[in-house]
C-alpha cells in the first residue's frame, strides 16, 4: 500500500513515494535555489534603492522550504538523525536560539525588541528566521546523494561568484553604478572612493562571500580533470582576488590568504606527487597551484602600483551602522583610537557577562549599545563571529557550534585518504578548505544573511552520506 501523509492520498502519495532519482533530483534543485534566489534578490535589493527589507525573504523562502522537504525525506524515511550526529547539533543550535528570542520575549515587552530578535536588525535581518533557515539549508545539504551533485552546487556557487565579482568591479570604477560604498565622506575613509562590495551588503561580508568560493575554485582550477572547468575556476579564481583588493578589507586577504596556506599543505601532504593531467599547458595540480600563486601575486602588484593598498575596516564598519541602519540618535566619533575588533570584544564581553546562558537574543547586538557610553562608535556587530554567537545567544550556543565545526574538519580530514587514492574527488580538499578558512575569517568578521547560507551550505555537504566511499559507489 502506497505511503500517506495523515491518511491522505495523491499529492502526499507522489511526495512519499517518488523513486529515488526523483529524490536526488529535488535535493539538489532546492539547494541549487539557495544560491540562485539569494543572487537574484541580491541584484533586486541592489539595483533598486529602499528595497532592503525584502533581504531576509529571499532567505526565507529557500532555507524554509528545506526544512520542509528534510521533513518529506524523515517521512520517507530516507534519511534519520542516527546517521547524522551532525544533526543533533544544529537541532541543539536551534531550540538554544529559540530559548534566546524567548527570553527577550519575556524579558523585553517592548514590540521593537521583539520583532528585532525575530526578525533582526534593520539592513541585516538576521533574527530567528534567518537563524533557523540557515539550520535548514545545513539539514538538506547532509541529504546530498551524488557526486555529480555537488559538482553542478559548486559550477553554480562558483558562477555566483562571478556575478558578483563582475558587480564589485562596477562599482569601483568611479560613476553612477548602484553602491552603498560609492564616495564616501572623507571624515570617515580620508578620501573619495568606491569600495566593493558585490551583492553583499558590504565591503567586509563581501570579503567573506569570497573566501567560500575562492576555496572551491582553487580547488577546482587545481584538481577538475575536466580542462574547461579548471581554466574557468582558475580565472575566476584571480577575479576574486582582484575584487577582494577592492574592498579596502583586511578579510579577503586573510580568507584567500588562509585558503592558499590550506590548499599548498594538502597538495604538499596528500601524497601520489599530486595529480597529473592529459591535457593543457600545466600537466600537475603542483603547477596549476603555483600559477595561480603568481597570478595572484601580479594582481596584488598592479593593484598596490595603480592605486595603492588601503585597510579601512573601522571605517567601513561605522559607515554602515550609522549612514546605512541609522542605529544611533547621533554622528559618530571619530576619537576613539581603538582597533575595530578590540571596540567590539569589549562590548561582547560585556553583554556575555550580563547573559551568559542565552545572549542579549538573536541579532540584539545594536539594540544593547544604547544606554551610556556605548552610544559612542556604536557598531551593529562585534566583527568576530564566535563572541556575537556567544553576546548574542550565549555561551552554550557558542560551545555547540565550535564542537559543530571542530567535528566537521575532523570529518574531513580522515576523508583526505581517500582524495589522496582517488584526486578526482576534490570535493574533499574544496570543502575542507572552505569551512577552514571561513572559520579563521570569522575571527574578524561576522556572520550576514548574504554570505552565511552558503557557508552552512557547504557545511552540511561536509556530512553527506555520499561522502564516505561505500556511498560514493552506489550512488554513481
Amino acid at each position: 500500500m502506497p505511503k500517506t501523509i495523515f491518511g491522505t492520498t495523491e499529492k502526499s502519495n507522489f511526495i512519499l513515494n517518488m523513486n529515488y532519482t526523483t529524490v536526488r533530483r529535488w535535493v539538489l534543485g532546492i539547494l541549487c535555489a539557495c544560491i540562485i534566489v539569494p543572487l537574484i534578490g541580491g541584484m533586486f535589493i541592489t539595483g533598486i534603492e529602499g528595497t532592503s527589507s525584502f533581504l531576509g525573504s529571499f532567505l526565507y523562502a529557500t532555507g524554509f522550504s528545506c526544512i520542509l522537504f528534510y521533513i518529506v525525506l524523515l517521512l520517507r524515511k530516507d534519511i534519520s538523525f542516527k546517521q547524522y550526529p551532525a544533526a543533533f547539533l544544529v537541532v541543539g543550535l536551534a531550540v538554544l536560539t529559540f530559548a534566546s528570542y524567548y527570553r527577550v520575549a519575556l524579558a523585553e515587552p517592548a514590540q521593537e525588541n521583539i520583532n528585532t530578535a525575530l526578525l533582526g536588525e534593520l539592513g541585516r535581518y538576521e533574527g530567528l528566521l534567518a537563524l533557523f533557515a540557515y539550520f535548514g539549508i545545513f539539514l538538506l545539504a547532509t541529504a546530498v546523494m551524488k557526486y555529480s551533485s555537488v559538482k553542478i552546487i559548486f559550477d553554480i556557487l562558483v558562477g555566483a561568484g562571478i556575478v558578483q565579482a563582475i558587480v564589485a568591479v562596477m562599482q569601483h570604477i568611479p560613476w553612477d553604478f548602484p553602491s552603498d560604498f560609492r564616495k564616501l565622506p572623507a571624515l570617515l575613509l580620508l578620501k573619495d572612493v568606491h569600495l566593493s562590495s558585490g551583492l553583499s551588503d558590504s565591503p567586509i561580508f563581501y570579503g567573506s562571500f569570497l573566501t567560500i568560493v575562492s576555496a572551491v575554485a582553487i580547488a577546482g582550477a587545481i584538481y577538475d580533470k575536466n580542462i574547461t572547468r579548471a581554466r574557468v575556476y582558475g580565472v575566476s579564481s584571480v577575479l576574486f582576488f582582484l575584487t577582494g583588493l577592492f574592498t579596502s578589507s583586511v578579510i579577503p586577504l586573510i580568507g584567500i590568504g588562509t585558503t592558499l596556506v590550506v590548499t599548498l599543505v594538502l597538495e604538499l601532504t596528500a601524497g601520489n606527487g599530486g595529480t597529473k593531467f592529459d591535457s593543457g599547458i600545466l600537466k600537475s595540480s603542483g603547477k596549476r597551484l603555483a600559477a595561480l600563486i603568481a597570478a595572484f601575486a601580479v594582481v596584488f602588484g598592479i593593484v598596490f602600483a595603480a592605486q595603492g593598498i588601503y585597510l579601512r575596516d573601522k571605517a567601513i564598519a561605522y559607515t554602515d551602522a550609522f549612514n546605512r541602519l541609522f542605529i544611533t540618535a547621533g554622528s559618530p566619533s571619530f576619537v576613539n583610537e581603538q582597533s575595530l575588533w578590540e571596540i567590539g570584544a569589549e562590548r561582547s564581553v560585556t553583554m556575555i557577562k550580563e547573559h551568559p546562558i542565552l545572549g542579549v537574543g538573536p541579532d540584539m547586538f545594536a539594540k544593547n549599545q544604547f544606554s551610556g557610553s556605548l552610544v559612542v562608535d556604536s557598531i551593529d556587530r562585534s566583527y568576530n563571529e564566535y563572541l556575537y554567537i556567544a553576546a548574542t545567544r550565549g555561551i552554550p550556543s557558542l560551545l555547540m557550534y565550535l564542537v559543530l565545526l571542530g567535528a566537521t574538519i575532523i570529518r574531513l580530514v580522515k576523508d583526505l585518504k581517500q582524495f589522496a587514492s582517488d584526486r578526482e574527488k576534490w570535493f574533499r580538499p574544496a570543502l575542507l578548505t572552505a569551512v577552514i578558512a571561513y572559520s579563521v575569517q570569522a575571527f574578524f568578521s561576522v556572520s550576514a544573511v548574504t554570505v552565511a547560507p552558503f557557508f552552512w551550505l557547504l557545511l552540511g555537504i561536509s556530512w553527506s552520506k555520499f561522502i564516505d566511499e561505500n556511498r560514493d559507489k552506489s550512488t554513481k
